[in-house]
């Protein structure tokens, strides 16, 4: 017999971009709604957050919004070539952030996403930062892409796990690593069987697509992210290691929010799915469907917090079967400010996180 709610702590998303001015003000409330504890936030603005006094302003201006939430924002530091060591240690012994993410761009300054064309050129010059790291547990958040053009588009994660991601690993054995967004099987099978501090954090969009949703009727920019959503082998391998319960996989939504102008554009369209308003619901879909509803809880809500530095929440929350519009879209009553485009908007869901 099929559920009708389930119960769980109030979840943590391991990542998550809210932007910054209009944006910032129009998508974090619909993280807030979805009643997170808090959030790791991405660093990669358009002036990224590379430096303690940055990472300082940035926490400032997103707590500014919260009205009363106790929403935790987690910050993270951008790494580049010219992060010093000392300033990575120190930002974290202070609690400016609770992580270093890793972008990486290629000798052109072309990186595999949205804001990272400040990221690191030359890996093996940051192994004396991976060093101060892994002697004070801080962990690396990666962006594990190829961002070489003759790469192909389809195997980027596969590359730079054999070519980046394996030789960090031999060289730091007590590094904590995430690999951020993953969607390639081969990837998952590596962060699966491997021997370290490895975890993985998983979007529910690319549990729930694959890449022909970006063609489906003409192309698709709606379906269109970083690392793009591979063939269907690679999504239901995923897919299979976080309804069975693995517990190195964990829910980050790398909801990403682009105006809709930018969005929806003939060309170079901007990379990224927004999943905030119902990220919730859309992860509970996926648990219901795999009939692992025992698994939802320590996917979204306890999976390797402590990471982080969060604990799991003592209070609860509840997602209900009872269906719902998606709206099309989120905006702002002011001219002139972003409209974003949700992904499945104008869908019926069939769950509905209470409260």
């Amino acid at each position: 017999m099929k559920e009708n709610s389930v119960t769980i702590p109030r979840w943590f998303d391991r990542h998550l971009h809210v932007r910054d001015g209009d944006m910032l003000r129009i998508v974090l409330p619909c993280t807030l709604k979805q009643r997170a504890t808090g959030a790791i936030i991405m660093p990669n603005l358009a002036d990224p957050i590379s430096t303690i006094e940055k990472a300082k302003a940035y926490r400032d201006r997103i707590t500014a919004l919260l009205d009363g939430s106790d929403f935790v924002p987690c910050m993270t530091l951008y790494l580049t070539d010219h992060t010093d060591p000392e300033e990575v240690v120190r930002g974290f012994e202070e609690g400016v952030w609770r992580a270093v993410k890793l972008y990486m761009a290629n000798q052109k300054g072309q990186g595999g996403t949205t804001g990272s064309a400040h990221g690191v050129k030359d890996l093996l010059g940051r192994y004396p930062v991976f060093e101060a790291m892994e002697k004070h547990k801080i962990p690396l958040l990666g962006h594990f892409e190829a961002v070489e053009e003759d790469v192909d588009e389809f195997d980027r994660e596969i590359v730079s796990v054999d070519r980046d991601l394996k030789p960090i690993l031999k060289s730091f054995p007590g590094l904590p690593v995430v690999f951020e967004h993953l969607t390639d099987g081969r990837a998952a099978d590596f962060v699966a069987e491997v021997d370290h501090n490895i975890h993985a954090t998983v979007t529910a969009h690319h549990l729930m697509i694959n890449r022909n949703a970006m063609f489906w009727g003409g192309m698709n920019p709606g379906h269109y992210c970083k690392p793009v959503p591979k063939r269907e082998t690679h999504r239901a391998k995923v897919r299979q290691y976080v309804t069975s319960g693995n517990r190195r996989f964990g829910a980050g939504t790398d909801s990403a929010p682009h105006d809709e102008s930018v969005k929806s554009r003939c060309y170079g369209c901007a990379a990224g799915i927004f999943t905030a308003l119902s990220a919730v619901e859309l992860y509970t879909m996926v648990f219901d469907e795999d009939n692992a509803f025992e698994h939802l809880g320590p996917f979204l809500s306890e999976n390797f917090l402590a990471l982080y530095g969060m604990r799991v929440s003592s209070e609860t929350m509840t997602i209900e079967r009872q269906g719902w519009h998606l709206p099309e879209s989120v905006s702002s009553q002011l001219i002139g400010t972003p409209t974003v485009k949700v992904f499945k908007g104008g869908a019926d869901l069939p769950w509905k996180l209470a409260g």
